[in-house]
């Protein structure tokens, strides 16, 4: 495990220092994927830019005006740069609305758009599960395979890495598929793909939600999304052989 990072007298975690990365190495992307969509590369640096400060605003105030009891003693509080104490619903909220504001006044088309994002939301996924398996969260069942973890004092598999690697596979085949699919269809193999890694990783994870007869919540979501997928790709072909038979 590697919680934190020293540099000379410092002492850097580096849980957020890779979520920040991940969000900047996954606009980067996301501008690759726009340059192949036709798409000029510094809207989406700009979306991005606007996004995350209209999401970081509007995430203190919703909090601020949730726990408005606390804030009313110590007002000042409101200025704090701690990062915890934001709303994630309404930062979310706030970010896609500044995003679909931005996309309205210049035009841009939607399903390319899709594509880049979901892009980017590959790269911050496997910057979690690397910042998880730094941290030692999400850990994963106890095993006797050779590449073993040990997390408090128990060999366990690895499986924040078994993300990593998966998504990263997963975003190898996106790329390489991009120009093949119309818009739109690239971030439904970014989609697929993430349910599919999870659907194989989380039967390794420790401690998991489960519902009915032991059955694993977020498998048991995996499932149906990676369903989903498969059903809009074959009704897509199967709506394309027509079409081609009709000509």
């Amino acid at each position: 495990m590697l919680p934190t990072i020293s540099l000379g007298p410092l002492s850097l975690p580096t849980y957020p220092l890779i979520i920040l990365l991940g969000y900047f190495v996954g606009l980067w992307f996301a501008s690759k994927v726009a340059e192949r969509r036709m798409i000029d590369p510094d809207h989406v640096f700009n979306m991005g830019f606007y996004g995350v400060i209209a999401g970081l605003v509007f995430g203190r105030i919703g909090h601020v005006a949730l726990y408005f009891s606390a804030y009313r003693t110590d007002f000042w509080s409101v200025l704090s740069p701690n990062m915890t104490a934001i709303e994630p619903f309404v930062a979310v909220f706030a970010a896609l609305g500044v995003v679909a504001w931005y996309q309205r006044k210049y035009q841009l088309p939607i399903a390319s758009l899709i594509d880049a994002f979901a892009g980017a939301g590959l790269v911050w996924l496997a910057s979690l599960a690397l910042a998880d398996g730094l941290n030692g969260l999400k850990f994963g069942e106890p095993t006797m395979m050779p590449w073993a973890i040990y997390q408090w004092n128990v060999a366990r598999h690895p499986v924040q890495f078994y993300e990593f690697i998966g998504i990263l596979v997963v975003i190898l085949g996106f790329w390489s598929l991009l120009q093949r699919l119309r818009p739109g269809f690239a971030a439904l193999v970014a989609v697929g793909g993430y349910a599919g890694v999870r659907l194989i990783v989380d039967a390794f994870r420790a401690e998991p939600a489960v519902v009915g007869e032991g059955l694993r919540l977020s498998q048991v979501v995996a499932w149906i999304v990676l369903l989903l997928v498969l059903l809009v790709f074959y009704q897509f072909l199967g709506q394309g052989e027509e079409d081609g038979q009709s000509d």
